[in-house]
């Protein structure tokens, strides 16, 4: 199987060469960057690369962006009742992030 694979991978690349395909590469002569690769746990990675290819982000990040979001507009807020509103919008955020992240 190893054979078949490193076979399918030579060809890919000689025919890449052929076309000129590498030639326009924008990571051409750059180094990887692997770190998030690295500090993805094994048992998530390939998920995690599914949902990065599709740009999309898991829910518990997604929740996050919007604390972020939410602090940020908080701390900008200057109306008493306004404010109240959103620091029940941000502890509700952050209830459906820690739930999120503890059935995990």
């Amino acid at each position: 199987m190893s054979i078949f694979i490193d076979n399918a991978i030579s060809g890919w690349i000689r025919n890449a060469e052929k076309t000129g395909e590498l030639k326009n590469n924008a990571f051409k002569g750059k180094p990887l960057d692997l770190e998030d690769y690295f500090n993805t746990p094994a048992e998530h990675r390939m998920g995690m690369k599914i949902l990065k290819d599709a740009n999309c982000v898991p829910p518990a990040v997604e929740i996050m962006q919007q604390i972020e979001a939410k602090k940020i507009e908080l701390d900008a807020c200057t109306e008493p009742s306004l404010r109240e509103q959103l620091g029940r919008e941000l502890r509700t955020l952050q209830l459906k992030r820690n739930l999120l992240l503890e059935n995990q």
